[in-house]
């Protein structure tokens, strides 16, 4: 400790070096990045006098020969001592909120730019040899740095040291505005001693770490350790060293992993946890300490989230941890909120290294022993595995916030009882119980007793249930965060505190056991009953040191109704006596019990007492009373109190329950009693009373009485006292006639109550009123004057034996007219106004009137003119009705005068208003877009000239009103609802209501107009539609009734882009489009083709039909108008039916012969004819051919009539190889060259290609031949008989004949089963015809059903349609 003080003392006499640099001298300008404000103090440091191995902190992965420090630590408590000169807090709201939050880079160094940087060996010129992304490698002139080594340096940096470090401790400052980090690489004192720092002073204007260029060896390690103290600081300055330090060595080993440095630092706290983990004073231990501390908190915290949490809180020590605890990161393992909590917890996991939740590392892999290149656990402090005699650790010395562990196995299965003897208070343990079937760990705490602070602790089933215990001990000395000694720290005097602390351990092979020696009753309050009792007792315990807990409990009736607990220490089998005392709360028989318990809660022993006889305590009054001396009739309060003492205690007269008394009794004197505690009493009579208390417990005891002696007398007069509303009446009052006022003499005063007092009004007028309690009455006078008549009001008051008179004088004055009527009054010129009643006399009547009109009035009432008189100034009726001329605000004075010759004068105002207008025109009818209105002014002004009316007409289709004109004429071009209003305005300005009227102007229907035709070419109608326009030729094909006629699939143009609205603004405009100016007004078309399909919309649609037939086609325009109007036009469309054949045979003979010329027979007529239409083929509906001016209804051939007949003379032959052998119309001679059957087509075709077709079959012989068979009439006898030609046929047949009648006489499946049903069903009536089961008659069968085309066509109705054949 000398060596730190004579450092210290060193410390004080440096002289601190200040520089001032400026932004405008380089990029390494120290000024405020606001130009206006002044320089920042600069502290270099000075490190003249650091002596590395003594007061810096070596680096991981340094070389044990040639160890390399730190010299940050130096370098920070000579600025902390300084005053922390130019602190900057570069992450505070304050200093953030005055800064742009982008980051200009505007000082960003480049490769090759060169300047002067401050160290703590003084200025130095530098080069910057290398950049990256968030690095800038300076150099100091005239050293030589490898490329190699300045490669390196920015790669790590980039790749581990930077990207590391932020994620755990923070993103950088940039208070020089150049967004790289600093990297110096200087010569500070050769190989070895100090490797590098960071300057805290120098932070307040840059961002720089410091290597020597002679241990680059060693350099990233510097760099990583370094930079985490700037990001440190940066944020937190003021930070204890033992969590900076610790995270600088977290950041070196998350960096580069365990190194034989960091070995060194964790396992000299591991080999000697008793050093304090929270003092920082330069040791190995110290890094060690604050590095497993640090890396516990990130593993159960949160990681690198949780430790930037802690470096950013402004915090420090012990404070930010527990923030950090209270408020962990997601997915945290629970460690406790308080650093005590924590502390066990950690204790627990550098000893046992579990992989149980907190009781463990999963960041570091700690080793049983401490060897090298491994970090170990925190080593034992003891250990004991014999158990024939008890175990004691020797007196160990351990710091504030060190601690202790102690390891124990082998048990016997009885319990360990544990003991932590300190010489200090403030110590706290832990026990750690490992299970001996599943392992896991329980931690439980030690037992403090507040007396000596020894601390004791039980582990039952030790070396059965449980297998081995840890007991963990730690000092939580009131210094707890220290940097080294300081008056900061709390010490001022002395050192860190430190104290001694003995362990004993033991196993409890008999337990504690309790006995009860003697029970003593005594009578306490000398009633001669026992009402108490002195309990002594003994606990006696085979254990080297116990701490038991008694429990003495009372019972009545097998009734718990008190106890007592306390501790006792025992030990080493010397009884341990304790007594106790009781009270009951109420008789009867008691008995006891006793309890006692190890540290754990488990009961050791118990003994109990037989039941014996115990009296109730009487118990003890003590009230109050008010006063001693009264008058009558006054309250006096009295006060009851007492207690019920009764219960244990542990010294003799004390009690565990002082219970307030359950009843009073209170005498009071005067023959009253009262049962309340706190009675309240009054005295109706003079004379001495003696007031006596007795209270009740709640064992039905009496206590003692309490008496108080009270004197009562009556020797005051009342004091009477008039008060009106509250207001003390002393001198004349002054009222009106019949003014009714209530008087109150309740303020008199009395020893009497008010209500017992008997009080006499004696009115002055010769009525008087009065009564005992009376206080309050109400009179009126009813005779007064103008000048007031005096009545005297006497009071007298009695009290029984006292009787006092009061008077007072009341002056009543006569009342004026009152004014009842004070409102505004408003009328119209010309108009009467009847006066109201202005004032009433309330005791008496009004018997004159005088009215006052300013500027003169009509007086005559009702039929005012403008020529009536207006000249009347004066009335004097009660009620006039009054007109005025002009209007404007009247002044109207009344003056009223009643029967005693009183006057009331009032002035009323009567605002009297100018008449409106009348605004009148005819109700317009609605009308068409055609219609012409004139609007013609009928108004009229009722109080002045009409002829001065100005006329304002305001119709809703105009953007201006007409202005003063009596008539508007107006045409409206557009239907919908117009208004038409009309405001009339005088010659005093005053408008009229507007008068206005509602017009709709229909809107005319839609014009629907529909054209058709149909797409050919070259003459033919095509079969579908074209794709262009280009040589199409529409053509028309229609009926002599307008209808079109058209064959089956033919497409069909519907045109209905002809519609338009009929509107006048949309007359004669063809465009469909509503952009377009020419726009027809209509914005759908909707058709109906009649057939059953959708409707389709547009102004341009295709339809075709399949099935011939007769379909209406429904054109529906809609215009824009509102909702949208509707019209509808229809066209009829005749779908040709086919022609009907009735050829039966074309050549009316059995056969031709080969070449014979026939000719061959057609008959068939057109359908569409016969349903009575006729159409014809416009052939161009551009061209109006037969001049009539319509081009679409040219009869340019007929669609109708005539029909075209075809032969195909050989339906199975293709003579023109078109691929289809029944198309070969061929014209020519109409003969046969092969004999055989021909298949010959006819097809008839009418006017639009509708054709029906007939298949006939033709025979043709070779040659004419002359045994053609004989006819009936050739045939002669000898034909029929058989010759020997004919011999072999006719056998032939009698055979067949023979052969089918035998088939004949056998039964078919169907008579069989005939059979079989007739007699599995037992049907007699059936009748048998022809050998064959006839039918049962008992029901005949259904008709069969004739089935639908419909039901024929479906394939599930099981219709077999019939083979056919069309040969003949």
């Amino acid at each position: 400790m000398s060596a730190i003080n004579s450092t210290g003392s060193r410390r004080a006499s440096v002289m601190l070096v200040l520089t001032m640099l400026f932004a405008s001298l380089s990029p390494l300008a120290v000024a405020e990045p606001d130009s206006d404000t002044s320089a920042v103090e600069v502290m270099s440091g000075d490190l003249s006098e650091f002596d590395p191995s003594i007061e810096g902190k070596r680096y991981m992965f340094t070389n044990d020969s040639e160890p390399v420090f730190s010299a940050t630590g130096h370098l920070k408590m000579e600025w902390r001592e300084a005053g922390y000169p130019g602190l900057v807090l570069p992450f505070s709201s304050g200093y953030l909120n005055s800064k742009s939050t982008t980051r200009s880079c505007t000082n960003e160094w480049s490769q090759g730019d060169t300047g002067n940087i401050s160290t703590a060996g003084g200025t130095v010129s530098v080069t910057v040899q290398k950049t990256s992304a968030n690095s800038a490698i300076l150099v100091e002139n005239g050293q030589i740095i490898p490329s190699t080594t300045l490669n390196d340096i920015a790669s790590t940096w980039e790749s581990t040291i930077y990207p590391t470090d932020t994620t755990y401790f923070g993103s950088p400052p940039d208070l020089d505005d150049n967004c790289q980090i600093e990297i110096v690489l200087i010569s500070i004192d050769g190989a070895g001693g100090t490797g590098g720092y960071f300057s805290p002073g120098i932070s307040s204007v840059r961002e720089s770490v410091f290597v020597d260029v002679d241990d680059m060896s060693w350099r990233n390690t510097i760099l990583a350790h370094e930079f985490e103290h700037l990001l440190h600081n940066s944020r937190d300055p003021y930070e204890y060293l033992w969590i900076d330090e610790g995270a600088a060595d977290m950041a070196a080993y998350l960096c580069f992993g365990v190194t034989s440095t960091l070995t060194g630092h964790a396992n000299a706290w591991s080999e000697d946890s008793s050093l304090s983990v929270r003092w920082w004073n330069g040791r190995i231990a110290d890094y060690g300490a604050g590095f497993m501390f640090l890396m516990y908190l990130a593993d159960k915290l949160g990681g690198g989230a949780a430790i930037q949490r802690l470096v950013a809180d402004t915090a420090t020590g012990g404070a930010a941890v527990e923030n950090l605890a209270q408020n962990p990161e997601t997915g945290a393992t629970a460690i406790g909120t308080t650093m005590s909590e924590i502390f066990a917890n950690f204790s627990a996991a550098v000893s046992l290294d579990s992989a149980q939740g907190a009781f463990g590392f999963s960041n570091l892999d700690l080793t049983s022993g401490c060897i090298a290149a491994y970090i170990c656990k925190a080593q034992m402090s003891g250990y004991n595995d014999q158990w024939v005699n008890d175990w004691n650790s020797s007196s160990q010395d351990i710091e504030g916030w060190g601690m202790r562990a102690y390891k124990f196995s082998q048990g016997s299965g009885a319990p360990l009882n544990l003991m932590v003897q300190p010489t200090q208070f403030g110590f706290k343990g832990a026990i750690m119980s490992r299970d001996a079937v599943t392992g896991t760990w329980s931690m439980s705490s030690m037992r403090i007793d507040s007396g000596s602070g020894a601390g004791t602790g039980l582990v039952h089933g030790f070396g059965n249930t449980t297998d081995e215990v840890w007991l963990l001990t730690w000092y939580e000395s009131m210094v707890s965060d220290c940097d080294y000694n300081y008056v900061s720290c709390g010490i001022t005097t002395g050192s860190y505190p430190t104290a001694s602390v003995t362990v004993h351990a033991g196993l409890i092979t008999d337990p504690a056991e309790v006995s009860i020696d003697t029970i003593s009753p005594f009578d306490r309050d000398d009633d001669g009953l026992d009402d108490s009792v002195q309990i002594d007792l003994e606990v006696e315990s085979n254990a080297f040191f116990e701490i038991l807990e008694v429990t003495v409990e009372a019972f009545v009736n097998n009734t718990i109704s008190d106890s007592v607990v306390f501790d006792i220490t025992a030990g080493n089998s010397i009884p341990s006596p304790r007594s106790v005392w009781f009270t009951p709360p109420s008789s009867g028989d008691w008995s006891f019990g006793i309890r006692i318990r190890d540290v754990t809660g488990e009961i050791v022993d118990q003994a109990f007492s037989l039941p014996m006889s115990l009296a109730n305590m009487e118990p003890v009054a003590s009230g109050s009373v008010s006063t001693s001396v009264t008058q009558t009739w006054l309250p006096v309060d009295m006060f009851g109190s007492g207690y019920d003492s009764w219960g244990f205690g542990q010294l003799n007269g004390t009690f565990s329950h002082n219970d307030t008394p359950v009843g009073y009794v209170w005498d009071l004197g005067d023959n009253n009693s009262s049962g309340l505690k706190n009675p309240t009493h009054s005295y109706l009579n003079g004379g001495d009373y003696q007031v006596v208390l007795v209270v009740e417990d709640q064992g039905g005891y009496y206590s003692e009485s309490q008496s108080w002696n009270i004197s009562v007398s009556d020797d005051s007069d009342p004091v009477p006292e008039i008060s009106v509303d509250g207001v003390v009446i002393t001198d004349e009052l002054v009222l009106l006639t019949d003014q009714r006022v209530q008087f109150s003499a309740r303020g008199t005063t009395d020893n009497v109550p008010l209500d017992e007092l008997i009080f006499t009004w004696d009115w002055g007028d010769g009525q008087t009123e009065g009564g005992r309690g009376a206080a309050e009455a109400g009179h009126s006078w009813v005779d007064g004057s103008a000048d007031g008549i005096v009545y005297t009001l006497t009071l007298t008051v009695d009290d029984g034996l006292h009787s006092v008179e009061y008077s007072i004088y009341i002056k009543v004055l006569n009342r004026l007219p009152k004014q009842i009527f004070d409102e505004p009054l408003q009328t119209d010129t010309l108009t009467p106004l009847t006066m109201p009643t202005v004032f009433e006399d309330s005791d008496g009547m009004i018997v004159e009137y005088y009215w006052f009109f300013e500027g003169g009035v009509n007086l005559d009432g009702s039929g005012m003119t403008l020529t009536s008189d207006f000249s009347s100034t004066e009335s004097i009726e009660q009620n006039p009705q009054v007109g005025w001329l002009e209007p404007g605000m009247k002044n109207v004075t009344l003056e009223v005068t009643d029967d005693d010759g009183n006057t009331s004068v009032a002035i009323l105002q009567v605002q009297v208003l100018n008449q409106r207008p009348v605004a009148v025109f005819a109700r317009p009818l609605d009308g068409e877009v055609d219609t012409s209105y004139t609007f013609v002014s009928e108004s009229f002004d009722p109080d002045g000239d009409t002829a001065l009316l100005q006329t304002i007409w305001e119709i809703s289709d105009l953007d201006d009103p007409v202005y003063n004109v009596s008539s508007v004429s107006h045409t409206f071009l557009e239907p919908g609802l117009y208004t038409v209003s009309l405001t009339v305005i005088d010659e005093r300005g005053l408008s009229s209501a507007t008068k206005s009227y509602s017009i709709r102007i229909a809107n005319p229907l839609p014009v629907p107009e529909l054209e058709f035709s149909c797409p050919s070419i070259n003459g033919t109608v095509l079969g579908e539609i074209p794709l262009t326009e280009d040589g199409v030729v529409w053509q028309v094909p229609h009926t002599s009734t307008g209808a079109a006629f058209v064959a089956p699939g033919d497409p069909i143009r519907f045109d209905g882009s002809g519609s338009y609205d009929a509107d006048p603004l949309f007359v004669g405009r063809t465009s469909t489009d509503s952009e377009s100016s020419e726009w027809n007004g209509i914005v759908s078309w909707i058709w109906d083709f009649g057939d059953a399909s959708s409707p389709v919309s547009g102004p341009v649609v295709w339809h075709s039909y399949q099935i011939p037939g007769t379909y209406v086609v429904t054109l529906t325009v809609v215009d824009g108008f509102e909702g949208g109007e509707t019209n509808k036009t229809t066209l009829t469309v005749h779908v040709s039916r086919a022609p009907i054949i009735t050829t039966e045979d074309p050549i009316s003979a059995d056969y031709v012969s080969i070449d014979d010329v026939v000719l061959l027979n057609s008959s068939a007529y057109d359908a569409d004819l016969i349903d009575g239409i006729e159409a014809w083929m416009d052939l161009d509906q551009s061209d109006d051919s037969d001049g009539d001016g319509d081009p679409a209804n040219d009869r340019d051939r007929p669609l109708t009539g005539p029909l075209v007949v075809r032969w195909d003379l050989n339906a199975l032959q293709d003579t023109d190889l078109d691929g289809d052998s029944r198309n070969d119309w061929l014209w020519g001679n109409q003969t046969w060259s092969q004999p055989g059957e021909i298949r010959i087509l006819m097809q008839v075709c009418d006017g639009v290609g509708v054709c029906s077709s007939e298949e006939y079959v033709i025979t043709v012989l070779a040659e004419q031949e002359d045994d053609k068979p004989k006819s009936l009439s050739d045939l002669t006898w000898e034909d029929l008989v058989p010759n020997r030609e004919s011999a072999g046929l006719f056998a032939l047949i009698a055979a067949v004949l023979l052969l089918g009648w035998l088939i004949m006489r056998e039964k078919d499946e169907d008579e069989m089963d005939a059979e079989e049903m007739l007699e599995t069903y037992d049907v007699t009536e059936v009748e048998v015809e022809g050998g064959l089961p006839g039918m049962d008659q008992h029901n005949p069968p259904p008709q069969p059903k004739y089935l639908t085309v419909q039901e024929r066509r479906n394939k599930e109705s099981g219709y077999v349609r019939p083979i056919r054949t069309r040969r003949r």
